[in-house]
């Protein structure tokens, strides 16, 4: 509907607002340009949740190959992709080896490291539990806002933090099915390994 999609649209940009000024994780933020948001229809009929911005979900071909998977398998047409973990952790040693954070970034928008004058090189590395933790109030609060049918939860890690912040406590596995205020969670394998018969096996749990 049109009125939803409208209220949507109003709170997500709220929310993300939030994110772009959120200080949780000040170490973090120091060498991240811009963090990770949502893209999508505003009122979904399926919500697709990744860990993190990875070399596979940076590549739009990949989204949208499995964006229309969907679509044409479980029979929809709107549908939204967001992340459990917005901003994206890096090992660096020449960071390590400040003491004091000072304020401001310390990259440029051209990737430019402030300390060393030369392109950030800071490896991307998988979030750990206290980065997971701090990011997923704005994951619960995206949820509440767009409350879709289905809710695609990919990898072991996304199912475990999201199920468990609903009081579901096992079946963290992929092709588990679990139903929350008339959102059907679905767990899956990691996005870069999902494939049409991943997505076969998740619509034949619909009906059990």
């Amino acid at each position: 509907m049109a009125g939803t999609r409208e209220k949507n649209i109003r709170r997500i940009i709220e929310m993300e607002d939030r994110i772009c000024q959120c200080q949780r994780c000040l170490a973090l933020i120091k060498c991240l340009r811009k963090p990770s948001m949502g893209k999508g229809e505003l009122d979904p009929e399926a919500l697709l949740v990744f860990e993190y911005e990875n070399n596979f979900t940076r590549d739009m071909n990949n989204i949208i190959e499995m964006r229309n998977l969907i679509k044409q398998v479980f029979n929809l047409e709107k549908i939204y992709h967001t992340f459990m973990v917005r901003c994206q952790p890096k090992a660096c040693t020449l960071r390590q080896s400040v003491n004091c954070y000072g304020h401001g970034k310390w990259i440029n928008k051209d990737h430019t490291c402030v300390l060393s004058n030369k392109t950030c090189e800071g490896i991307p590395i998988r979030p750990g539990t206290a980065e997971i933790i701090a990011c997923l109030p704005f994951l619960l609060e995206e949820i509440e806002i767009l409350h879709p049918i289905y809710l695609f939860l990919f990898g072991e890690r996304v199912a475990e933090f999201v199920l468990k912040s609903y009081g579901i406590y096992n079946g963290f596995s992929a092709n588990q099915r679990h139903e929350h205020e008339q959102m059907i969670f679905l767990t899956s394998v990691d996005e870069n390994e999902f494939r049409l018969d991943n997505c076969h096996q998740l619509v034949s749990i619909l009906s059990k």
